[in-house]
């Protein structure tokens, strides 16, 4: 069977609407707030940040990693850089630079693009760094952590007004064939944003990429990582939220975009990770889940657990990833089926799976 044959009819499978769609009870959901989430971290307003007088400056034709790099590692007060209205374009890295800001155009957050060309399957010298956070050296493709815009690998990081996005498959979407390495069986993984610590805070973004647009992951296996995004845009097409962190996604719209796939066929929205011991996981809250015209109704699993390094056939209860979602009093399109097997091949079952929904809408 063609590969991209196999993906359709698996996704067809994956929205059957013999498949339930699990409700939490109201006494059960009580456990799934941002405020439960977050714990004893109380975000602060973000729009004091656009009136501040900043630190730094980054003008078109600029480097944003200079400026970046310019900011202290540590800081008794939060450091501001100001991007001013332009496309950005190369791969970037915060790294132990906290507290830090990044500022874009508080009317239009289309205003500050800051973009890179990258995806998983890219060739590349053994010897070449895959970015500038995420070396891989020794391998021969970017891989899909390297094929990052930018990668937050820091504390206390906030982003506010600006786009964040990675191009790489805007060809296909266009109409083009893929580019060598890339592929509906594989190598098309492009992330547009990488979280990678804990209390790092988004407002008035937007996220854009195809399969794999934001990842929020732990730094290291029991770090802390709660992460915040308010009042943003968040599109892609399969597995566009991915990772193991805490994450809270609150009044933002999650979009599935069209015509990269198979015609009519949605994707999978969210792929939590989660430790099989961790009682949070992903949180969607007062969010729209929507799509882009051309996606069939139903084409699009609400979410899937990613078995992060398991074979198909070697998941274990307890020892292995469990992904945890819950998607609450949120309005949910039509074209949005049940939830799907994981990535290791695990059918859905509620009994056994940790992704729930709460008083939503259509």
């Amino acid at each position: 069977m063609k590969p991209l044959l196999a993906l359709a009819l698996a996704l067809a499978a994956a929205a059957s609407p013999t498949q339930p769609r699990p409700q939490l009870t109201p006494g059960q959901a009580a456990a799934h707030t941002p405020a439960a989430y977050l714990g004893d971290w109380r975000p602060a307003p973000l729009a004091d940040l656009s009136a501040a007088a900043p630190d730094l400056v980054v003008r078109p034709g600029e480097s944003v990693q200079a400026a970046i790099d310019q900011a202290p590692a540590r800081s008794p007060r939060r450091w501001v850089i100001q991007i001013q209205p332009g496309t950005y374009r190369g791969p970037l890295c915060i790294r132990d630079k906290a507290p830090l800001a990044l500022v874009g155009a508080a009317l239009d957050p289309g205003a500050v693009v800051l973009v890179d060309h990258r995806f998983a399957g890219r060739p590349k010298a053994a010897d070449e760094p895959a970015h500038p956070c995420w070396p891989e050296l020794g391998k021969t493709a970017i891989g899909t952590s390297g094929s990052t815009t930018l990668l937050v690998d820091s504390d206390d990081v906030q982003l506010l007004s600006l786009t964040i996005a990675n191009d790489a498959m805007d060809g296909v979407r266009a109409g083009r064939a893929y580019p060598p390495g890339g592929g509906e069986s594989g190598g098309a993984q492009a992330v547009a944003l990488t979280l990678m610590g804990d209390r790092l805070q988004l407002e008035n973004v937007r996220l854009l990429g195809h399969q794999d647009t934001l990842y929020a992951k732990r730094r290291t296996a029991g770090a802390p990582a709660r992460q915040l995004i308010r009042h943003s845009l968040i599109a892609g097409d399969v597995d566009f939220v991915f990772g193991n962190a805490v994450l809270v996604i609150e009044h933002s719209t999650l979009l599935t975009r069209a015509h990269r796939r198979a015609p009519g066929q949605g994707g999978i929205i969210l792929a939590p990770s989660t430790a099989p011991d961790a009682a949070q996981g992903f949180l969607v809250t007062h969010s729209r889940l929507v799509a882009e015209p051309g996606v069939a109704p139903g084409s699009t699993a609400l979410g899937r657990a990613w078995d992060a390094g398991v074979k198909p056939g070697t998941w274990q209860a307890g020892r292995s990833p469990n992904g945890l979602a819950v998607v609450r009093d949120s309005e949910i399109g039509e074209h949005v089926g049940p939830w799907a097997a994981s990535t290791s091949r695990r059918p859905f079952d509620a009994a056994t799976h940790r992704l729930h929904e709460f008083d939503n809408r259509p």
